[in-house]
């Protein structure tokens, strides 16, 4: 029976010499794959275009997200071929991009969020008196502070405005909740037209599991927009 894996089961089998096949089509897998990644496409899974692979090393499938069916099919394919060792990794390569892991293909060459995003951007917690984090916050030469908890899962943000707030005040009486957040592997044109849109100087970065990755600022994006132009 096929084993359903998470993206750091993916890292470690790949560095223990599993075989990682995308089974999306041909022109899927140009677009972009993970790294190291060969494509055998469902449509023409059997003993011929599988012949090149072996059959009791690992060998982990995988499509686009949680949605797509295709490498659970193609898992179960590949034990009816006499693969011993198959594993599905399930959420695809949209969570393997979102997590700014490596990817191969044309998409890659593309500017995206994680290339700009400030990993550097001051954190605090919502038990924190904001005269404290007003200081912190200067001293480092920002004017947002993102508030997480002890995991860095982004709990709210601090702009501008909220840390003019009355010293005595707790984050968590006048932080931003649910501020915007993008992926790492976001278009930074479509970035850039949010923020625009919505007068935001900055929208916050972080992994699928709303882990903080850092800020994507306005101006930064611009000036990359306007280079690429």
């Amino acid at each position: 029976m096929p084993t359903q894996v998470l993206r750091d089961n993916v890292r470690g089998l790949v560095a223990n010499g599993a075989q990682l096949v995308e089974v999306l089509s041909a022109a899927e897998y140009m677009e972009g794959h993970l790294v190291g990644a060969i494509n055998i496409p469902l449509s023409v899974m059997d003993e011929e275009t599988t012949a090149h692979l072996q059959k009791n090393r690992p060998v982990i499938v995988y499509c686009y997200d949680f949605q797509c069916d295709l490498s659970a099919r193609a898992a179960w394919r590949l034990e009816s071929l006499g693969f011993t060792q198959v594993f599905r990794y399930m959420p695809g390569k949209l969570d393997w991009a979102a997590n700014g892991l490596p990817m191969e293909g044309k998409q890659a060459a593309v500017p995206h969020v994680s290339d700009l995003a400030k990993p550097d951007v001051p954190v605090c917690t919502m038990e924190e008196y904001i005269g404290d984090v007003q200081m912190r916050v200067q001293t480092m030469g920002w004017e947002s502070c993102v508030v997480v908890n002890e995991q860095r899962v982004v709990l709210g943000l601090l702009r501008k405005d909220a840390l003019r707030s009355k010293p005595d005040k707790l984050v968590e009486q006048v932080m931003e909740y649910a501020p915007r957040t993008y992926r790492l592997d976001a278009d930074l044109t479509r970035a850039a037209d949010y923020m625009q849109k919505h007068k935001l100087d900055s929208v916050l970065v972080t992994t699928s599991d709303g882990h903080l990755e850092g800020l994507l600022r306005q101006e930064d994006v611009q000036h990359a927009l306007a280079g690429v132009g």
